[in-house]
């Protein structure tokens, strides 16, 4: 599985210009000059930059996981972060993640999670969060909750790893392949993405996509720099919605769009028996 590093930065990021946020999501540009990753193996952890293959992280420690279990001596903070993942998403929900990445948020530019390629080993994936405490728990999940959003909408049996198919894509695409059109992005997209390519996103300035932003079309202005954003932000607020809207604005129907599929329903209530048990 391969696919556009698929991030989210902290709240305080989240407030920055949409322009800041679209070079994070692609490059790994941060609102601060970011620190350089760790590059030496501390006592209690490895390190492997090379997998990791992104110094806009500043990595605390990476372990290979074997399901649930997370091989290697990490420190009593990291464990807790990664057990926490796995009482949201048990581990048979994420057999592509073969390696967790310790990350301090603030001196990654203030993102605290990442779903991204192995640089390495080709075809697995890791998973980075916060484990420095700086991001509050219950923020912490919500960004463990869309970052999840992007391991199933961007999974091989939804966008197929095929460069080919992108040059005639009928909605949005990956630059690595279109998604299938019985896909869950392919249908967000065509309902509200319809005429948005990936050469228009390419071909944005900064200015267009800051004035994207309405709270009436997003629900957050990070949603609103990339359509794969917007799935995964929208899908973390579905997650968390105690009642979803009734009314009739983009938010609202954006809001109930992942209710047309029974399997994401049954999902959602696994993530929230995890969240407020």
């Amino acid at each position: 599985m391969t696919f556009l590093p698929a991030r989210r930065p902290a709240p305080a990021t989240l407030l920055m210009g949409a322009a800041a946020l679209l070079a994070l999501t692609l490059s790994g540009c941060a609102a601060a000059d970011p620190a350089p990753a760790v590059e030496e193996e501390s006592a209690a952890a490895t390190i492997d930059l090379d997998a990791v293959d992104d110094d806009t992280l500043f990595v605390l420690g990476t372990y290979d996981v074997d399901g649930a279990e997370l091989l290697g001596d990490a420190p009593a903070d990291q464990l807790a972060v990664w057990d926490r993942f796995n009482e949201l998403f048990p581990a048979d929900l994420h057999p592509e993640i073969t390696m967790f990445v310790a990350i301090d948020a603030d001196q990654s530019g203030g993102t605290d999670g990442a779903m991204q390629p192995n640089g390495v080993r080709d075809g697995e994936t890791y998973l980075a969060l916060d484990t420095s405490g700086s991001v509050d728990a219950d923020v912490l999940d919500r960004t463990m909750i869309h970052e999840f959003a992007h391991l199933i909408t961007l999974r091989e049996d939804q966008i197929p790893k095929d460069e080919s198919t992108v040059a005639d894509c009928p909605v949005y695409s990956e630059i690595d392949g279109c998604p299938f059109d019985d896909s869950y992005l392919f249908a967000y997209y065509s309902e509200f993405w319809p005429d948005f390519s990936l050469d228009d996103f390419e071909a944005e300035t900064e200015e267009d996509k800051e004035e994207r932003y309405t709270p009436e079309e997003f629900v957050t202005d990070y949603a609103a720099t990339i359509p794969s954003e917007d799935a995964a932000e929208v899908f973390a607020e579905w997650v968390l919605a105690d009642e979803l809207p009734n009314g009739d604005t983009i938010v609202d129907e954006k809001l109930r769009f992942f209710e047309d599929y029974p399997e994401l329903v049954d999902l959602r209530d696994t993530i929230r028996e995890g969240l407020f048990s």
